[in-house]
C-alpha cells in the first residue's frame, strides 16, 4: 500500500489507473486498493461546525484542483449507446454487476413499500432502481444533477412502458416542494452532498408522518478515521482526481448523530457479508417514531391476568409476570416505555415494571408501579437492541386493569 503524500505521486497513481483502464474496468479497480492518502490533520473540533465543512471542502480543493462546483459532478456520455448497454453492464465485469444488483436488491427487501407508494429517488443516475420500482406499480419522481442521466431514464422508463416524473436538478430542489413522499432513497450519491446536514433537515418536511428515507451503498463506516470528510482511498482519490466529483465518507457513529440531530431516528441493517457497501440506512421521523399495542394485541402476554377484548385483567392476580411483549427490534437512541392502565378499574396491591431485552438478559429499566393511570419508564440504547419487552410483575392479589403499552423515541 502506497501512502501518497504530494499531487504529483497522485498523478503516478491516476495514470496507473488509467492504463489499467484501458485493460478493463476489472484491472482498473484492482489498481484502487494499492494507494490511499492520510486525513488531513488540525480540523475544527465539532464535525457539526461550518468551520469543519469548510475545512473539509478546502482538502477537496487540494486534492482536485479545483474549488467544488456543481459542475463538477457532469458526467458524459453516449446516451443512445448506453440506454441499451448501461452500468453495469458496460463494465464487462461479473464482480462489479453482482455487487451492484445485490445492493439494489437488498435495498427493496428492506423498503417492503405498500403497494402505490410514492417514491423519491435521488441521484437516480442510470435509473435501475427508479424502473424497477416504476415497474413494482410505486410512483417514482427522480432527482438528478446531469441532464444525461435524466434523458437516460427517461427512454428507459419509455421502453418499459411505465411513467417516472424526472427533474434535472440538485439535492436542495427538495427545499422549494411542498408534497409529501412515503419512501426517500439515496443509492451512492448521498456522499456528494456538499452540506449533508442542511439536505438531512430539508427532508423533514417532504417525508410523510410514517416515510423513511434510505440509504444505499453509502460510504458509512466503523472504521472510518474522521467523523466525516473527504474519503482517501484510491477509488475515491481517482473519482476526485480525475472526474472532479465530491467522494465524501461518513463514521457510523457521526451518521447516526447527524440523523438525530436533524430529526430522525437511524437504524442500521446490515447485508451478510456484504461490507459497507451493501448495507442499507433506514432513517424514520424521530418525533413519529411510536410503537402502540392495546391489551388485546398478541404482541403482549400475560401469565397472571385475563385478556377481556383490548384489555388485560388482573383481579386479585397470583404472583408472576402479568404482562411481557412486544419484542421489537431498536435502534441506538433514547426512549421511553408506558403501561396504561384502564383509569377508573379496580386497583389493589403490588407490581412491578421493568424493561428488558434479549430474552430478559438485560435490564434498561425498573420502577415501583403506583396508584396512577400511566407507568413511564426512560431508557437508553448506545447499540441495536433485540427482543426488547415491557414487563408488568405482579405480586399475590394484584388487582388493575392494562389497557395498552407504548414505546417512543425521546428527541
Amino acid at each position: 500500500m502506497q501512502i501518497i503524500h504530494t499531487l504529483d505521486e497522485l498523478d503516478r497513481k491516476i495514470a496507473d489507473c488509467n492504463a489499467a483502464e484501458a485493460i478493463s474496468d476489472d484491472a482498473m479497480r484492482a489498481v484502487f486498493p494499492t494507494f490511499r492518502m492520510d486525513p488531513p490533520q488540525g480540523l475544527p473540533a465539532d464535525p457539526f461546525s461550518e468551520e469543519y465543512r469548510l475545512a473539509q471542502m478546502a482538502f477537496y480543493r487540494t486534492i482536485a484542483g479545483k474549488p467544488y462546483a456543481l459542475a463538477n459532478e457532469a458526467t458524459k456520455f453516449d446516451v443512445d449507446a448506453l440506454s441499451r448497454r448501461p452500468f453495469p453492464f458496460i463494465t464487462n465485469s461479473t464482480a462489479t454487476a453482482g455487487a451492484y444488483f445485490m445492493a439494489i436488491g437488498y435495498l427493496l427487501r428492506c423498503m417492503a413499500l405498500p403497494a402505490g407508494s410514492r417514491v423519491l429517488e435521488f441521484g437516480a443516475g442510470w435509473g435501475i432502481s427508479s424502473v424497477w420500482l416504476a415497474q413494482l406499480g410505486h410512483h417514482v419522481t427522480v432527482v438528478d444533477i446531469e441532464p444525461s442521466f435524466c434523458e437516460l431514464i427517461r427512454r428507459r422508463a419509455a421502453h418499459e412502458g411505465v411513467e417516472i416524473e424526472i427533474v434535472n436538478a440538485d439535492f436542495f430542489w427538495i427545499e422549494g416542494q411542498s408534497r409529501q413522499f412515503d419512501a426517500v432513497i439515496f443509492q451512492g450519491c448521498f456522499h456528494h452532498c456538499d452540506d449533508h446536514l442542511r439536505l438531512l433537515k430539508a427532508l423533514v418536511p417532504v417525508v410523510a408522518p410514517e416515510g423513511r428515507i434510505f440509504f444505499s451503498a453509502e460510504p458509512v463506516m466503523s472504521d472510518f478515521a474522521q467523523p466525516w470528510g473527504i474519503r482517501l482511498d484510491g477509488n475515491s482519490l481517482w473519482a476526485i482526481r480525475k472526474n472532479g466529483w465530491l467522494e465524501l465518507g461518513f463514521h457510523a457513529a457521526y451518521f447516526r448523530q447527524a440523523l438525530t440531530h436533524c430529526g430522525w431516528l437511524a437504524h442500521h441493517r446490515a447485508i451478510a457479508e456484504g461490507g459497507d457497501a451493501l448495507d442499507v440506512w433506514e432513517a424514520r421521523h424521530l418525533a413519529a417514531a411510536r410503537w402502540a399495542f392495546s391489551g388485546g394485541d398478541p404482541k403482549l402476554q400475560t401469565q397472571t391476568g385475563t385478556r377481556d377484548g383490548d384489555m388485560i385483567v388482573f383481579a386479585a392476580a397470583a404472583a408472576g409476570t402479568g404482562l411481557y411483549g412486544p419484542y421489537l427490534d431498536l435502534p441506538p437512541g433514547r426512549y421511553q416505555a408506558r403501561i396504561r392502565f384502564q383509569p377508573g378499574a379496580p386497583r389493589a396491591g403490588k407490581a412491578y415494571a421493568d424493561v428488558v431485552c434479549r430474552a430478559g438478559a438485560t435490564r434498561l429499566a425498573d420502577t415501583t408501579v403506583g396508584g396512577g393511570d400511566v407507568v413511564v419508564m426512560e431508557f437508553t440504547a448506545t447499540t441495536d437492541l433485540s427482543g426488547v419487552e415491557v414487563r408488568l410483575i405482579t405480586r399475590r392479589g394484584y388487582c388493575a386493569t392494562v389497557i395498552g403499552v407504548e414505546i417512543t423515541a425521546v428527541a
